[in-house]
Order: structure tokens, then C-alpha cells, then sequence
């Protein structure tokens, strides 16, 4: 039988730790941070080129905050934030995620890194870094992952190759798969 990742009713709590700048602290989100953890996901999206139309779509963002709402505390997940005078002004994001066995990655899970944005007025500051730093530690000591993956803009490469992610030798490509509408049950 296979393992599955670690999963508990609740996620090891993420130390609580000052922050590269005064009056900062870096800590796991909490569901008061959702609307903050949005935006700055929406961020994120306009950094990466998505198109207005989807970017300002108010379904997939009630879905966003329905799957942090779910979450959260699960333990195969970390949302780690920067909070500046009590406010939330940058994240990262560690999903754990079932995969197969492969010649670079022995275990049976990977670590996903994402959602990593900052509001502009804070950046160049090491937040980001801070909250990507705090979500490596995570997978680090909460989990069995060895392996972390990410999608890097240009602008936010040079900060993860410090932190030691190299590129991949093979580029991510996508395909969106449509399906046919499914009709109404009768009833």
C-alpha cells in the first residue's frame, strides 16, 4: 500500500519570527489573512500575464478563498505571510503533493512553492524571501518532501536561485482541456 503524504487533523504550527524589516513578523496565515493572501495572489497572476478578463473574475477568487478556507490548517499545506504593523503585505505558499518515485526524486511526494507576491510598496525588502524561506522550512521539517518545484517570473528568479533552485531542464507546458456542459438532472 502506498504511502500517502503527511496529513494530520491539524498542520504543525509554523514558528512565528521576526521579519527582515522593522516591525515585521513572518508567520503561518490564518483565516482573518484570506482577503490579503487573494490580492496578493491576484499580484501574482498580473505578474505572470494573465489576461484582465480572467484576472478580475470574481468566481475563481470565491473559489480561492473556499479552498483556503478548506486549507488552511490541513497538513499537507502552508501558507506562510509577512505582516508588517499588522498588516499582511506579502506570502508564499507550500503545497505537498502525491507523486511517483523518479531518478531525482526518491520519495513518493513533491513540494510545490507558489502564490509568492509582495504589494508593491514593500518590495526589495526581503519579504518575499522571508515568507519562501519560512515555507522551505516547513517542507523541510513537517514533511517528507525533497523535492520543491516553483514557476518563476524573471523578476523573482535571481531571489530563488539564491535560495538554490536551479531551472529545469524541461519547461512547464499546459494544455486547458474544455469538456461539454453537463445537462441539468431531471427531477
Amino acid at each position: 500500500m502506498a504511502r500517502r503524504p503527511l496529513r494530520r487533523d491539524r498542520r504543525p504550527a509554523l514558528e512565528e519570527r521576526p521579519g527582515p524589516v522593522e516591525g515585521s513578523v513572518v508567520r503561518a496565515a490564518t483565516a482573518a489573512d484570506i482577503g490579503s493572501v487573494i490580492e496578493l495572489r491576484i499580484l501574482m497572476f498580473e505578474a505572470m500575464g494573465t489576461p484582465d478578463e480572467d484576472l478580475y473574475d470574481p468566481r475563481w477568487r470565491a473559489d480561492a478563498a473556499r479552498w483556503l478556507q478548506l486549507h488552511l490548517d490541513d497538513a499537507g499545506v502552508a501558507v506562510v505571510v509577512a505582516d508588517v504593523g499588522g498588516a499582511v503585505v506579502s506570502c508564499a505558499m507550500g503545497q505537498v503533493v502525491d507523486l511517483m518515485p523518479s531518478p531525482t526524486r526518491r520519495g513518493d511526494v513533491g513540494g510545490l512553492l507558489t502564490n509568492v507576491a509582495t504589494f508593491p510598496s514593500h518590495r526589495r525588502r526581503g519579504l518575499s524571501q522571508a515568507c519562501v524561506e519560512g515555507v522551505l522550512d516547513w517542507f523541510t521539517q513537517s514533511t517528507r518532501v525533497d523535492v520543491v518545484t516553483l514557476n518563476a517570473t524573471a523578476e523573482g528568479a535571481p531571489m530563488y536561485e539564491a535560495l538554490g533552485f536551479t531551472p529545469s531542464q524541461f519547461p512547464e507546458m499546459r494544455a486547458r482541456l474544455t469538456r461539454e456542459p453537463t445537462p441539468p438532472e431531471a427531477g
